[in-house]
């Protein structure tokens, strides 16, 4: 694979005028259409089935750069480039329901989803998330070089290789051999696990001695050795070392207390369930206060540039810059007033035509969706999409914004009602801005003899 420039975008040197290829084609938006149904589809199945997503950026350019180039002989990169993005969004929209919209069920609140509800939130989620990235863009990509993007430079060094490939060059053929070969190991241990069962996909055992119990576990699946190859040893050791604090000490340390089950497995898990990850959403709530305090400079940073561009303020010299251009601020402005008056508008919905308690969840929702957003994009830049705590960041939303509605005095059924919406609104929002990353990363990486 060619080797990894960590230029920062903003320090790379473009030429002042350069021949822009094609990016929103028919062919690229229809692709990327299909791909977001299928990758969120199967972020849906697996999100509910193993409480997880796996970021679909990386597989989604490895399928647009073999269709758009193998296929039909597309040259772009940009087009690659734009599938991947729309696949992404896909799955990020999906993973921003699926652990929020349930609740309403389970709370025997709905008896069967609401489809038009449901799709609302997502719809005004996601496009909300992605206007409050947008004069954080800047901030946390172009003038931020320490964020590496470890997704994102992954998904543009498949993008740069498919380019080098067709262009002749030696470092993309490596590099797709690479990554044609990732796919075949990969693509063969999961059909080795999950249909020829020559290997079991976890292996666990537990062992309880007096009111202890000793729990050792461990899942092989090749979507997350990828994941860990991708952030790198020092965040994987990072979460490596989350799950055996909770695994390997918590649950001995706090016993059985009384708790009965059919198997010392079983019992490990009920305590990990009812107890340790309550302990790790504490430890999320001080992660998230001090992940907003470290962007507390970069929130300042994104409200002086959405001022800029509600001004109309844009350097000369970024205008001709298809890299670093932004929909105007006035544009910006009234799609988030649309955006807002929508989600007022499905509270009002749900909360039973309630104007107090509507007028209060949508403020809750502004102010953590901002927040939220800045923290996603932060973390993102750290770890990677697939290691964004958002689940996290929707416990502390469901907190605060029970906590809240409380104090203000509206609780019982009302308040039970407007927690997940908020959350559902605020966790689709920072998905959705964090997966645009990749997407606007890639870009920032283009260069012209691509």
């Amino acid at each position: 694979m060619s080797q990894t420039d960590h230029t920062a975008p903003s320090e790379k040197k473009r030429p002042a005028k350069q021949k822009r290829p094609a990016e929103m084609t028919i062919a690229a938006i229809l692709l990327g259409i299909i791909l977001s149904m299928v990758m969120g589809a199967a972020n849906v199945y697996l999100g509910l089935k193993a409480g997880m997503v796996v970021s679909a950026s990386i597989p989604a350019a490895v399928i647009a750069m073999g269709v758009l180039r193998g296929i039909f002989g597309r040259k772009s990169i940009l087009e690659s480039n734009l599938v991947q993005t729309a696949a992404s969004a896909g799955e990020s929209v999906a993973a921003g329901i699926i652990f929020t919209m349930p609740a309403m069920i389970l709370a025997g609140i709905w008896t069967e989803f609401d489809f038009w509800i449901t799709s609302l939130i997502a719809l005004a989620g996601g496009m909300f998330g992605v206007l409050l990235m947008i004069p954080m863009r800047r901030v946390f990509i172009l003038d931020n070089p320490e964020l590496k993007y470890p997704e994102a430079i992954a998904c543009a060094e498949v993008l740069r290789a498919g380019a080098e490939e067709e262009d002749g060059g030696d470092g993309g053929s490596s590099g797709l051999l690479f990554v044609v070969v990732g796919i075949a190991v990969g693509g063969l241990l999961k059909f080795a696990i999950s249909f020829l069962g020559l290997l079991r996909g976890a292996v666990e055992g537990a062992v309880a001695t007096g009111s202890r119990v000793f729990y050792f576990g461990c899942d092989i699946s090749p979507a997350l050795f990828a994941v860990g190859y991708i952030v790198g040893l020092p965040i994987s050791i990072q979460i490596f070392t989350g799950g055996a604090i909770g695994w390997l000490i918590g649950i001995p340390l706090i016993g059985t207390m009384d708790i009965e089950a059919e198997s010392s497995v079983a019992l490990a898990k009920e305590l990990w369930s009812s107890k340790i990850r309550y302990m790790g959403v504490g430890a999320m709530l001080v992660g998230g206060a001090v992940s907003i305090w470290n962007v507390r400079r970069g929130l300042l940073a994104a409200i002086n540039e959405m001022k800029s561009l509600i001004a109309g303020q844009q350097a000369d010299e970024d205008k001709d810059d298809h890299t670093d251009r932004n929909i105007s601020g006035g544009t910006i402005l009234v799609l988030g007033l649309l955006c807002v008056a929508l989600i007022g508008g499905i509270y009002y919905n749900l909360l039973g035509q309630a104007i107090g308690i509507t007028v209060l969840t949508t403020v809750i929702m502004l102010v953590m969706s901002f927040f939220f957003v800045a923290v996603a994009s932060y973390i993102v830049g750290l770890v990677g999409n697939s290691n964004s705590p958002v689940s996290g960041m929707t416990i502390t939303a469901v907190l605060v914004t029970g906590g809240l509605i409380t104090l203000f005095g509206f609780g019982g059924g009302l308040g039970l009602i407007a927690t997940p919406g908020v959350a559902g609104i605020v966790r689709c929002a920072a998905c959705r801005s964090a997966g645009r990353r990749g997407g606007q990363v890639c870009s920032s990486w283009w260069s012209p003899e691509h």
